[in-house]
């Protein structure tokens, strides 16, 4: 067993103690333990698909609550909202998220469970709002899923607190125990839980929450999932490919939430929308599963203002023998990585870098090859996949990363990519047209400085060839011009442009226009990238 993480931690629901202390604590145990059964409830998940993410989005999502707000108080419970919108990951994650939301605007709010009265009938009755919470998020609730255990233990701390109605032990217990029923109830309850042999992964990590609560409560302490004492059967074949889609709502009303809601329930399904309207926080979550990824965005215009677009395709049969992992700097970058059958991950995303790059190659099957795409990265990630090697020992399978430092080159070398291929011949093609592409950009200056062009001042437009910045002018479509003149100045046959989120109009237009001036066929693509402080990424070939 493990000893509590905040050993002698105050009970909140009793006369005298603090709610904001326990909160806390219970935010922090919870997260540990359920970091420390990641790989447990990763090898757990079959249901809404078999990816083996369920414990690395939960980790993801608890650790970024916890990280985001140091000290839970009543002052700071709407950042704590916002933290768990935000760091909600896949369709447990988003849940368990909404869990954690209702409670601090329970608290905020006066609800029953802030107020003086019983600590028994609080405990039972912010665990009622927490199971209501989460199924009203899911438009379409399965049975045998975490929503059917949230929802038994809530009625059974409900019956506790009848009796015990000052016992906060007491009726957590009995909700920790009617949490393990549910639980082994599952696989009656969902075929799929049946066919694999394992109990539900979002249901376990929901027992897991509450076992925290009552070791935060007095109560024994919470033991981590191992791992080894999980083995799920192997399922048959699902139909077509999928993806999951999560993305951020802004400033949308309660209407047009729910209408959301229902549209993409009839696009796919785990559709769950978590967060506020804009009466209140005007933030919201949204996850789906549906085969066509654009259509769960389109969805979405009109009901407010969308951010933070993650597509990460799902394979419900079996791990890929092979993941290309690229870190992309915007969207549409991520929808290019997307489109050429590898995972992107942004680096200008909600959460750590270095903690999304962890998880997923963790989680990731076969042989995996990382694109770094920037020299801070190109670090992080040589140093984890080192440490990643030496925790794997000799098992069968290889880490490698290939050090591009420019988002074109990790294009390139992606645009080569065979997974019908070995290993070794695809690194090295990767390498080569990776080490072929000649990189450029253009930025605009934050403050004065010395450069190799000279003097820069805030404002100047700078442009940047291999990392160095050779050329200082005042207007973008000008030094993007001058820049991709010097990448294809030793020859080259593609010039490849990636228009940034502050592109000025006519740019694309611009360049593609010059380039067809030149000598020789100069082939121009155009990719929407939408990455910030970069006006244009410039690479040629």
């Amino acid at each position: 067993m493990l000893p509590s993480s905040r050993a002698g931690a105050p009970a909140p629901l009793v006369a005298g103690s603090s709610v904001w202390e326990t909160f806390d604590a219970w935010l922090r145990r919870a997260s540990t333990v359920i970091g420390d059964s990641a790989d447990a409830l990763d090898a757990l998940n079959v249901f809404p698909v078999s990816d083996a993410d369920t414990g690395s989005n939960l980790q993801l999502t608890l650790a970024g609550i916890a990280r985001a707000v140091p000290d839970v108080n009543r002052g700071n419970l709407g950042a704590v909202v916002q933290a768990a919108i935000l760091s909600a990951h896949g369709n447990s994650g988003a849940i368990v998220a909404e869990m954690f939301s209702s409670v601090c605007r329970s608290l905020e709010r006066g609800l029953p469970g802030a107020g003086a009265g019983p600590a028994g009938t609080r405990v039972a009755v912010l665990l009622a709002t927490v199971a209501d919470a989460a199924r009203r998020a899911v438009a379409r609730p399965v049975a045998g899923t975490i929503l059917t255990v949230a929802a038994d233990a809530a009625r059974a701390a409900q019956q506790a607190a009848e009796q015990t109605p000052d016992d906060a032990l007491a009726v957590a217990r009995a909700a920790q125990a009617e949490a393990r029923a549910a639980l082994l109830r599952t696989p009656d309850q969902l075929d799929v839980l049946a066919a694999a042999g394992v109990v539900d992964a979002g249901g376990q990590a929901y027992a897991l929450l509450v076992d925290a609560l009552v070791e935060v409560l007095g109560g024994e302490p919470a033991v981590p999932l191992a791992a080894a004492d999980v083995a799920p059967r192997p399922l048959p074949a699902a139909g077509g490919p999928e993806y999951e889609v999560m993305y951020v709502v802004h400033d949308a009303t309660a209407a047009a939430l729910d209408e959301l809601r229902d549209r993409l329930a009839a696009l796919g399904h785990s559709v769950v929308v978590v967060g506020e309207d804009a009466s209140a926080g005007g933030l919201a979550q949204v996850h789906v599963h549906l085969a066509e990824p654009g259509a769960a965005v389109e969805a979405a215009l009109g009901a407010g203002r969308i951010s933070q677009i993650r597509i990460t395709a799902l394979d419900p049969v079996a791990a890929p023998s092979r993941t290309v992992v690229s870190v992309v700097a915007g969207p549409g970058l991520a929808r290019a990585v997307t489109a050429a059958g590898g995972v992107a991950l942004d680096r200008h995303g909600p959460h750590p870098l270095a903690e999304e790059l962890s998880a997923t190659l963790r989680r990731a099957g076969g042989d995996v090859v990382v694109l770094p795409n920037d020299m801070e990265t190109l670090e992080a990630a040589t140093h984890l996949v080192g440490r990643l090697r030496a925790e794997r020992g000799g098992r069968s399978r290889h880490l490698v990363v290939i050090p591009t430092v420019a988002q074109v080159q990790g294009l390139a070398a992606l645009a080569v990519h065979d997974p019908d291929t070995d290993l070794d011949s695809v690194v090295a093609a990767m390498g080569a047209a990776a080490g072929h592409a000649r990189h450029g950009a253009v930025t605009v200056a934050e403050g004065a400085a010395m450069t190799m062009a000279g003097r820069c001042e805030v404002g100047d437009v700078l442009g940047v060839v291999d990392g160095d910045f050779v050329e200082i002018g005042d207007d973008v479509t000008a030094v993007a011009t001058r820049v991709a003149a010097r990448l294809l100045a030793p020859g080259g046959e593609l010039l490849t442009v990636v228009l940034g989120a502050e592109a000025p109009a006519g740019l694309a237009e611009a360049l593609t226009a010059w380039a067809r001036r030149l000598p020789g066929a100069v082939e121009v693509q155009v990719l929407d990238g939408g990455q910030p402080r970069y006006p244009v990424l410039l690479g040629a070939e």
